[in-house]
């Protein structure tokens, strides 16, 4: 459970009813700058890293005394410009807390608030206003350009129905009706009408723009729009050909604004060729525009994925409605993956011409979601094998006839030592493990501190996990019996742990070797240690050979290396 713990992206704490840590993970002790050894056993409170934190204890004292689940986001205090999601929930013995570095989902929600910003002031510097109308509540909300246009406060102000009011008597029902074809046919429209303004009295022509918003379950909750005013170019030719030059200015912004874009964006004819890539589109492809307009740039597109692609363009085609799909393409010599995102384009008449949309090389995602996949599924091979190998340790343990203290003790040593092993492998990313450092954890209690009796010796070899761990556990066995029989149990007793490769350099044999212990005779029954020597093939692809001479035990074992 604790390696499960360290294993996740989020801090963990634990508290008892006292408020004393029970539990931390290494994300928390990163965090905090503790070491779990430090922190378990003492006040939450005497811990100058929580302590000093006195929105922290109310946060934590709330979830505790109220037995109640608690969340919140918060600065942290230790690191300034980084925010956290809290959450406290009671446990049957105490509290647990985790937190959860949010400060890039915080900065990306500003940046789109930024964007939001940017784009109300083009639309604005452009002549458009923005408005919304919520179906739920029949009120339409401005943008303060678009207020400014209609006579009216920004925000929030009318319903529609009172909207309709103000438009001159003659236009009031064209007016409704192309809202109510909008809505039941689920069709952008565009119509232009008269408005008395309220803040003034003064007739003004507007045009309207505006398509039907869909919630996620695909239900229509109300409509988007922009206006502008287009009193002057009612009135005079004049004013015509101004409306044309701030069009075509507006169509150099966009291509202005396209090209300065980070991420590709392209416009299609109603047919679905090229017609416009800005300059990240081209940078991408590595082609310039001539080669990418038309259908040159299907060519780029993986044979697998054109079909799919093609077919998933036609549906949209025909309902109007956004266009996204993902496919490989051939860039810079290897197939990337794009995703894409486009929505239909109109004329005056509501005549579909074709997308505007933009791209992302989701590549590096992908390729994330997928080792995310192994290692989930790795991980649960390794807590099945872990939780099988504890399961033996146990049946083998409580089946030696030993008390249950005895047993208690036995137990916990061949689980110590099955931990170390774990160690050493976590280390190394659990892909292999050196046999000196495999060795010297496992005798490491067993060695006399004043003066080493266990020589250990051997070439650099690195073993397979499971290889590791089998060694692991055989020379806990081999140090345990010759603690309390052999000859680590007198005085002047050694142990020599050596081990050669073989000419292929494809396995090692281990050696094994006890010298100035006691005198040696075999055992008249079949021990823990005994089985798991002999019951090595599995892992090692040969059992164990014991010598029980005289002069001292003698174990001998071939391994496979990596």
């Amino acid at each position: 459970m604790a390696e499960l713990l360290d294993s996740i992206g989020d801090g963990f704490m634990a508290f008892d009813l006292d408020w004393r840590v029970t539990y931390c993970n290494r994300n928390a002790e990163a965090h905090y700058g503790l070491r779990r050894e430090d922190a378990v056993g003492k006040l939450a409170w005497d811990l100058p890293e929580l302590g000093a934190d006195s929105d922290m204890r109310d946060f934590l004292e709330r979830a505790m005394t109220g037995r109640i689940e608690v969340e919140a986001e918060a600065q942290s205090e230790l690191r300034p410009g980084m925010w956290f999601h809290l959450r406290a929930f009671p446990l049957d013995e105490g509290l647990g807390v985790t937190f959860r570095d949010v400060t890039e989902r915080r900065e990306r929600a500003r940046r789109e608030r930024e964007q939001a910003a940017r784009l109300e002031l083009a639309l604005a510097t452009s002549g458009f206003g923005d408005w919304r109308w919520d179906m739920a509540t029949d009120v339409t909300d401005m943008s303060v350009r678009a207020a400014e246009i209609v006579g009216l406060e920004p925000g929030p102000t009318m319903t529609w129905v009172q909207m309709l009011e103000h438009v001159h008597p003659d236009d009031r029902e064209p007016a409704r009706l192309a809202v109510v074809r909008a809505l039941r046919e689920d069709v952008p429209y565009e119509i232009e009408y008269r408005i008395t303004r309220p803040t003034d009295g003064a007739l003004r022509w507007i045009r309207i723009r505006a398509r039907v918003q869909r919630d996620d379950n695909g239900q229509v909750v109300g409509m988007l729009g922009v206006l502008m005013d287009i009193t002057e170019a009612k009135v005079e030719d004049a004013q015509i050909r101004a409306d044309r030059a701030r069009l075509a200015e507006s169509e150099a912004r966009f291509r202005d604004m396209a090209d300065s874009a980070p991420s590709p964006v392209w416009v299609t004819n109603a047919r679905g060729a090229l017609e416009f890539a800005n300059r990240a589109l081209q940078e991408l492809a590595g082609l310039p525009l001539s080669e990418l307009t038309g259908d040159a740039w299907i060519q780029l597109m993986h044979p697998d994925d054109r079909e799919r692609v093609a077919q998933t363009r036609i549906d949209a085609r025909v309902s109007g409605n956004l266009n996204a799909w993902e496919a490989r393409f051939l860039i810079g010599g290897e197939w990337r993956w794009l995703r894409t995102a486009s929505r239909p384009r109109f004329d005056e008449a509501g005549e579909f011409q074709g997308y505007v949309g933009l791209a992302m090389d989701i590549t590096d995602a992908r390729l994330a979601e997928e080792r995310q996949r192994l290692l989930i599924n790795e991980l649960n091979h390794r807590v099945k094998n872990t939780l099988a190998t504890i399961q033996s340790l146990a049946r083998q343990t409580l089946r030696e006839g030993v008390s249950m203290v005895d047993a208690r003790e036995r137990l916990t040593e061949r689980l110590l030592a099955l931990s170390t092993a774990h160690n050493v492998l976590t280390r190394e990313n659990w892909e292999s493990a050196d046999i000196a450092n495999i060795a010297r954890e496992a005798v490491r209690p067993y060695d006399d501190p004043p003066g080493a009796r266990i020589a250990i010796d051997g070439p650099p070899a690195r073993l397979a996990p499971n290889v590791a761990l089998a060694i692991s556990m055989a020379l806990h066995e081999l140090a345990t019996n010759a603690q309390k029989y052999g000859s680590l149990s007198v005085v002047g007793g050694r142990v020599s742990l050596r081990w050669s490769l073989n000419p292929q350099h494809d396995a090692l044999r281990l050696e094994w070797r006890e010298t100035g212990g006691p005198p040696v005779t075999a055992p008249v029954s079949t021990g823990f240690g005994s089985r798991l020597l002999s019951g090595l093939t599995g892992e090692l692809g040969a059992p164990a050979a014991v010598d029980y001479a005289r002069s001292g035990l003698v174990c001998r074992l071939r391994a496979p290396i990596t």
